[in-house]
């Protein structure tokens, strides 16, 4: 699956070949969308009522349908990198962009994770990774998942970095409600590569980061500009203990990820 590509359409009134219908079924639940049990290949009414669900945390309009190179498939398969605007939401001013702050400005007293710490707190999600979203097999990582309300949309993830997101979006909705509102996602659990590497594994592959959209609108990655939206809840997370991707040598702005010192806390809670 890790190197499989969408054929034809997928959805409601999609062509719905049973090898696309079983890809789109497997990455949503690797996502936390859907109840398939045994992946069928089968796009019955669940299948395009989790396509829609997903859509919800980033489209005005979910229309229940993937296309392939669609936004949809690129937000599924985790191979978005260009940002995807409904052209009315550039007028907004939260989707605005700026130059990313000067990273000394950023993530004070935070240290971002890499893979080894990862590896050595939280075990390997999977034996092997591609480009595209996979469930994990740990099954240490699988006991300690899960599918909740997080604020404006629902995530999978590690429990301890569900419930701290819980935290961190209670406060937007008081401190910064316009942005609130906005708010969506576009994944938090998907095992998978860092894009543009054959052996990096990205942070999502815990359940522990996850990227934000506003109005819809996923930040261009690598542009050394962020959403106007994004400068604003930054200090939230970073209060909470989040580092933002805003810091990367790679600008990756639409990306929050539990910090060092979080992880630690939270690879001490699981069970």
């Amino acid at each position: 699956m890790s190197t499989a590509s969408l054929s034809a359409s997928v959805g409601r009134q999609g062509v719905n070949r049973p090898d696309d219908v079983r890809l789109v079924q497997n990455l949503l639940l690797a996502r936390g969308f859907g109840t398939f049990g045994d992946v069928d290949g089968e796009c019955d009414e669940a299948t395009v009522q989790a396509i829609v669900a997903f859509q919800r945390g980033y489209l005005r309009k979910p229309d229940g349908r993937i296309d392939p190179g669609g936004i949809t498939w690129r937000n599924l398969a985790g191979t978005y990198g260009v940002r995807a605007a409904a052209p009315e939401a550039d007028t907004s001013p939260i989707t605005r962009t700026v130059p990313r702050p000067a990273a000394s400005t950023i993530n004070a007293g935070l240290s971002a994770v890499d893979n080894a710490f990862m590896l050595d707190r939280l075990g390997a999600p999977r034996a092997s990774y591609g480009t595209l979203c996979e469930p994990p097999t740990n099954e240490r990582l699988r006991r300690n998942l899960v599918l909740d309300t997080v604020g404006p949309f629902r995530v999978t993830g590690l429990v301890p970095a569900v419930l701290s997101l819980k935290a961190v979006m209670a406060d937007i909705a008081r401190e910064q409600p316009r942005v609130y509102r906005a708010l969506g996602t576009a994944g938090m659990l998907c095992c998978r590569l860092v894009r543009g590497s054959t052996t990096a594994i990205s942070n999502h592959s815990w359940g522990t980061a996850i990227d934000l959209t506003l109005d819809g609108v996923l930040d261009a990655y690598g542009d050394d500009r962020v959403q106007v939206g994004l400068t604003l809840i930054a200090p939230i997370f970073h209060r909470h203990g989040w580092y933002w991707g805003a810091a990367f040598r790679k600008e990756d702005a639409m990306h929050f990820e539990g910090s060092r010192a979080l992880v630690e806390q939270w690879a001490t809670q699981l069970r």
